[in-house]
């Protein structure tokens, strides 16, 4: 089912279309719906840690998982879950954070990715990218507590969620410098990255699961900025399509000198212009932030699988 072709040619009169060229407005709601269920997750499986002088562990970690719903229509239901997160521990094994990206595949093989977010204020989910009829999806849900606790180590969680499609690109939708107090100008050095697992669906698409770390500098050696001199693990999924590259979801974590993180959602699908940074949260004192960047190209090509970008990041301290 192609959601925009359908909707522009039912649903938007071509007057309208071009009031909203004359206007400004950026999106159209193409699709909404709400959908309630539960996430049946499996025992938690430690992919690899670190652990800072002052006690604090830093565990990544994965999930596999499926999503039963009630709307057919959802963009979760009867899904395949998949999780890729870290989370912070103090120095008596109490979750002081847990970040993850979360991703479901449909029966039909198109995916939803959502990023979950738990501090010592609760937790947060939403929707934020998505492929095939959810292209352009967003949104945002609620979970609620475990329930029926099984002896085998899997967790049952009901969920509530709301989404839209959303049809973008009628103007210009680049990124609001002026209601950001902090920017930053740096540099990001990554390693190869890392395949841990591979998936082939039967609609011919690859899902390639893999991390990379590396380190990132600011362009001004002074700056107060979460990735000056920070070192950087990246973990998510690299879509392909009958054997070529479209565009790769990631989770990344980057850490500063003095041991405080920062979770960064990155979205770059390949030849549809540069990739999008999302703050997610931090700790210490990049706790509550918030805030967008854009990659600006790779420095200069090179011979081996190593990668030197440029990136612009804005932010505000809640």
């Amino acid at each position: 089912m192609q959601l925009t072709s359908k909707f522009f040619s039912n649903a938007i009169p071509v007057f309208l279309l071009g009031l909203l060229l004359l206007t400004g407005i950026n999106r159209v709601y193409a699709q909404q719906g709400s959908d309630q269920g539960y996430f049946f997750i499996g025992p938690e499986i430690e992919a690899s840690g670190k652990e800072f002088k002052d006690g604090k562990y830093l565990m990544h970690y994965t999930h596999e998982g499926v999503v039963i719903s009630e709307n057919v229509a959802s963009p979760w239901h009867d899904g395949i879950l998949y999780v890729q997160g870290s989370a912070l521990m103090d120095s008596e094994g109490k979750r002081i954070a847990d970040v993850a990206l979360c991703e479901i595949t449909d029966q039909e093989g198109d995916l939803c990715w959502f990023v979950f977010r738990s501090m010592e204020e609760g937790f947060k989910l939403e929707i934020k990218a998505g492929t095939g009829k959810w292209d352009n999806i967003a949104g945002s849900a609620k979970m609620g507590k475990e329930t029926d606790p099984r002896a085998d180590g899997y967790l049952k969680f009901p969920w509530e969620m709301s989404w839209e499609i959303i049809v973008q690109s009628i103007t210009d939708n680049a990124i609001n410098k002026d209601k950001y107090e902090f920017h930053d100008l740096g540099l990001s050095f990554h390693g190869p990255h890392i395949t841990t697992l591979t998936k082939e669906l039967n609609n011919k698409v690859t899902l390639v699961y893999s991390n990379q770390s590396g380190v990132l500098l600011s362009e001004d050696p002074e700056a107060m900025s979460p990735r000056n001199f920070a070192t950087c693990f990246d973990r998510g999924t690299t879509y392909q399509s009958e054997g070529k590259t479209l565009g790769d979801v990631m989770l990344l974590e980057d850490t500063d000198p003095d041991g405080d993180i920062v979770w960064l959602y990155h979205e770059w699908w390949y030849g549809k212009g540069p990739g999008s940074y999302e703050f997610i949260e931090g700790t210490g004192k990049w706790k509550g932030i918030t805030g967008q960047g854009v990659t600006l190209g790779m420095l200069r090509p090179r011979t081996d699988d190593h990668f030197m970008l440029r990136s612009e990041m804005h932010w505000n301290i809640e």
